[in-house]
């Protein structure tokens, strides 16, 4: 007596290599496991065309230089932004940044000239 064997060959994935799900029915033979194997296939397709292109996002940050008026004008229509700005240059006053450094010299000239015009 002889031993017979069957050979059964197990469909695999086209894309992943992962074994197939049974057949549905009639019609053509599946080819890719799932709908996100054959969406990847399709990409990976399109992308190896010769005339598939690859779009990197990249961030960069510009400086543009603009004329100081333009934010001067800006503070000045606003009492919130004036506001903040004395305030900011009464804590520097306070702790001695204004009375330390000379390129403060012309804002503490500034600033008393807004003290005599208010007095």
């Amino acid at each position: 007596m002889g031993i017979i064997r069957a050979l059964h060959t197990v469909p695999i994935c086209s894309y992943c290599g992962g074994p197939m799900p049974p057949p549905a029915g009639r019609g053509r033979p599946a080819v890719f496991c799932s709908g996100r194997c054959r969406k990847a296939a399709h990409e990976a397709r399109r992308t190896a065309a010769p005339d598939a292109f690859e779009v990197k996002v990249v961030e960069r940050v510009v400086v543009e230089n603009h004329d100081l008026s333009e934010c001067t004008s800006r503070v000045v229509a606003s009492p919130v932004a004036c506001s903040r700005v004395l305030q900011a240059l009464a804590r520097a006053a306070a702790d001695g940044t204004l009375g330390t450094d000379p390129k403060w010299r012309r804002t503490q000239a500034a600033a008393l000239g807004l003290v005599d015009a208010m007095t």
